[in-house]
């Protein structure tokens, strides 16, 4: 843990440049942040798939899905279902968090999902009702039909959405401590980032195998 105003940061950040090829500089520049965004989506092996043109993945079967409990789910949202294993690892995540967190103690609708598993066929309907599966709004191959995606509430602005997209509202999501927490250990359970959208978690098995493959029997 360090400031990014401080000798150790730069420090650190110049060892990160000079391992990338970049000049060893220990500022944050637009070189620097696009090589970190490559690292970024190479930790998603749901993203990697589409880059080596794997096809969209299939959805789980239905025994390997697990129903979320009502304190589980974020209210304005429903969601029942995640991948058994997943699911196990995501209460294994909270547990520490609880522990870990007073935000998180205090206040039991921080990590709620609010989006798990998403049937592609009821994902399908709603992109042609609604338009938007562009890439950019919303993907037409959804890392949520493989049941190992979480949406997870980490606070919002009062009068915007749980998922807004806005500068202001993720800013206000990446500066609460539950995600700052998530950011530095969520690794433990086994979850990657999505950092467009501070909500968006993906589950990556220890073994570092495609998230689209079943789990092991």
């Amino acid at each position: 843990d360090c400031a990014p105003a401080t000798p150790r940061f730069a420090r650190a950040l110049a060892e990160f440049q000079y391992s990338h090829g970049l000049p060893p500089t220990g500022w944050f520049d637009a070189a620097t942040f696009a090589v970190f965004r490559g690292v970024w989506q190479e930790r998603r092996p749901f993203v990697m798939g589409r880059v080596n043109q794997q096809p969209c993945p299939d959805p789980p079967p239905l025994y390997q899905l697990g129903y979320l409990v009502e304190s589980e789910e974020h209210a304005d949202r429903l969601t029942r279902l995640l991948r058994r294993d997943v699911l196990d690892a995501y209460r294994e995540l909270v547990a520490a968090a609880r522990r870990e967190v007073p935000e998180v103690a205090n206040d039991p609708e921080m990590l709620q999902i609010f989006s798990g598993f998403r049937d592609p066929e009821a994902d399908a309907a709603r992109c042609a009702q609604q338009g938007n599966c562009d890439g950019l709004r919303r993907a037409v191959c959804s890392p949520h039909r493989t049941g190992t995606a979480v949406d997870l509430y980490v606070g919002q602005i009062a009068g915007l959405g749980v998922d807004n997209t806005s500068a202001v509202s993720r800013l206000h999501m990446t500066r609460s401590p539950t995600y700052r927490w998530l950011v530095q250990n969520a690794g433990r359970f086994g979850f990657v980032p999505y950092v467009y959208e501070p909500w968006h978690w993906e589950w990556v098995s220890p073994t570092g195998s495609y998230v689209g493959a079943p789990p092991p029997s």
